[in-house]
């Protein structure tokens, strides 16, 4: 039996599931270092976006599944994808299977124009 094709687009990301990914890959990566008397960072309170790449779930499971291999993956954008917003280098997000899944929190290492194209390098810094 052939799984439905799943718009990646629907995917709510907003879930029980990626809040409790957060929490822990905040720990692991050491987000929350700050000694509580200083209170929570905007970065422990509000969590990073979270995406998958590609236009099918087996795409995206695809992408994922190297992207933890290597500890690191590129991606590549028309620049007006961007809305005038490139990526900065250290912002972090959190990359999600073809399933809505999160598999590893990544951050930018490296954003290249060339053209009207956009390279976003990123590593990763956690994986589930």
């Amino acid at each position: 039996m052939e799984e439905p094709e799943v718009d990646l687009s629907l995917i709510a990301f907003d879930h029980e599931e990626l809040r409790v990914f957060w929490d822990l890959a905040r720990f692991h990566a050491k987000l929350n270092a700050a000694p509580t008397y200083f209170g929570p960072t905007t970065l422990e309170s509000v969590p990073p976006p979270a995406w998958a790449y590609g236009e099918t779930p087996e795409e995206s499971d695809a992408f994922v599944a190297q992207v933890l291999a290597d500890e690191k993956g590129s991606t590549t954008a028309a620049e007006a994808d961007y809305a005038g917003e490139l990526p900065q280098s250290g912002v972090l997000s959190i990359l999600c299977d073809g399933s809505g899944v999160p598999r590893a929190l990544v951050e930018v290492t490296e954003v290249d124009v060339a053209g009207d194209e956009v390279v976003e390098s990123f590593k990763v810094v956690y994986q589930a």
